[in-house]
């Protein structure tokens, strides 16, 4: 795998156009891109988090907020160094490449695939750090992961720039979102941009071009994000573009009482909008049929198991719920 970026656009001059994430930056050779993990060179774009990994592990889909997605499965998680937004560049775990070089660990994507497959692993997820920082690496983890016939995911925020997905999306199937809020104050203060609905077309191409199962998180703070109003926006969008069926997992973003309070308005917001599948911080929240109630997916001790469904229909009245199981893309005409 090449140490140089791939969707890069020539400009002249010496300058190369990364095209990677939403930010599109314009690198001249010795510049940094805003992703702090990509420096312009008189050949391209050098990454300088080439083929480094930040860490793996290996669990249930669920760890990563996929409930419907595969469930009862368990995937490789693996992620790698880089954020597209600012402020996870500040506060986030993977934000910027370990001093010391024993940490700086490398892996072939082929290698991650072939564990995946080794440790019978039924998918792939990516989940540590932005995919989109690291997406020439994705891409190869992806492509190979999907011709071992696993599954894969990403958890992002969003970011990814258009030709990015066009070229992940035919070996994606699932994306975790998470969704900061539903207004310029809101994103400015918990990612630290202001051009945000460019994340909410990404989901909506993800879905609708690409078919990719989607579910979002959103973080409850306090004073930030929380206003019903906003949230009422947030929900009628989910509802309006990715479907009424979307889960929608519900966060407290920090501790207190005004936020556990914020939490549960924000999920009754969401219930009484229509949403039909709302979940919060609490162990052991089943997946209830919206039509009668019935029990399709049980949780307990951090074990999931379909118990009330027969494929993807509840087994007491027969209603279709939103669950991916199948690798196999159902291709909208």
């Amino acid at each position: 795998m090449s140490s140089l970026a791939t969707l890069v656009q020539p400009l002249g001059e010496g300058s190369f156009q990364c095209l990677a994430c939403q930010w599109r930056c314009t690198l001249a050779p010795g510049e940094v891109g805003r992703c702090q993990m990509r420096v312009g060179s008189a050949d391209g774009i050098e990454l300088l988090n080439h083929g480094m990994i930040s860490g793996a592990a290996i669990g249930p889909i669920e760890d990563h907020r996929l409930w419907h997605f595969f469930p009862d499965t368990t995937a490789l998680a693996i992620g790698g160094w880089g954020y597209a937004l600012p402020v996870d560049q500040q506060r986030g775990q993977y934000g910027a490449l370990p001093s010391d070089p024993a940490k700086q660990r490398r892996l072939d994507p082929q290698r991650a695939a072939d564990f995946a497959l080794e440790r019978l692993c039924r998918g792939v997820v990516w989940a540590f750090g932005e995919p989109a920082v690291n997406f020439e690496y994705l891409l190869a983890l992806l492509q190979l992961s999907r011709a071992a016939s696993r599954y894969t995911a990403i958890v992002t925020s969003g970011m990814l720039s258009s030709e990015a997905l066009s070229e992940l999306g035919p070996y994606l199937h699932g994306v975790s979102l998470d969704l900061r809020g539903f207004s310029d104050n809101a994103y400015q203060r918990l990612g630290g941009i202001s051009n945000w609905r460019q994340i909410l077309r990404f989901a909506e191409e993800a879905q609708q071009r690409w078919q990719c199962h989607i579910e979002v998180t959103t973080r409850i703070h306090h004073g930030v994000n929380d206003h019903p109003d906003e949230l009422r926006e947030m929900v009628s969008w989910i509802k309006t573009t990715l479907g009424e069926g979307t889960p929608w997992h519900v966060l407290p973003g920090d501790a207190g009482s005004e936020t556990a309070a914020a939490t549960m308005r924000a999920r009754r917001i969401g219930h009484e909008s229509g949403l039909q599948f709302i979940y919060g911080p609490e162990p052991n929240q089943p997946t209830r049929c919206p039509a009668c109630q019935a029990t399709l997916i049980s949780r307990q001790n951090g074990v999931s198991r379909k118990v009330g469904l027969d494929g993807n229909r509840c087994t007491s009245c027969g209603y279709a719920a939103n669950l991916y199981l199948s690798i196999f893309k159902v291709h909208r005409g």
